[in-house]
């Protein structure tokens, strides 16, 4: 009963480090990254979950959403539901959602993927690609990139999100 109280606490306690560092990160930076817009996305070569490298020429021609986001990110967790939605709404339309976990280690985000049963592919990020999108330092942090490869939009969530989608469409 201790062991299970103590891993509740720590659960709890690194919950409510990650929002606090999330909000932290949330407030600095938005406006350098809005600049992105408009601009040929990078190019990037990442590892998935498997350990195999995965790039972004694969998905030339289709609409990119790229979500960044972390397991000890609880703003992060929450709008999963609706990248998963999303990807099961738009798969068949040349719509791609694809997670970018900035985790420190592969081995949360694998545990993380197959209990929450994410059903779209997740990929190991890195600073030089966040460098290369802004410089960006909030998370969750969402970047759709049009069919001709460029940033289309930044930070949207929700309706917004899906309105763009529809509109790049």
């Amino acid at each position: 009963m201790k062991q299970s109280h103590h891993r509740w606490n720590e659960t709890l306690w690194m919950s409510l480090v990650g929002l606090s560092l999330c909000l932290f990160l949330m407030s600095s930076k938005a406006s350098e990254v809005q600049t992105q817009i408009g601009k040929k996305a990078p190019t990037w070569e990442l590892v998935g979950l498997d350990g195999k490298s995965v790039s972004s020429s694969k998905y030339e021609g289709k609409i990119v959403v790229l979500n960044f986001w972390a397991t000890w990110c609880p703003p992060c967790r929450a709008e999963i539901p609706d990248f998963m939605k999303l990807h099961d709404d738009y798969k068949d339309k040349d719509v791609v959602v694809l997670g970018i976990s900035l985790d420190s280690g592969l081995g949360p985000v694998k545990r993380f993927v197959r209990t929450q049963k994410l059903n779209y592919p997740v990929l190991m990020g890195n600073g030089k690609l966040v460098d290369e999108l802004g410089n960006f330092s909030a998370i969750p942090q969402t970047f759709i990139i049009d069919r001709n490869g460029n940033i289309a939009e930044i930070g949207l969530r929700g309706p917004d999100l899906e309105k763009k989608i529809l509109n790049l469409l």
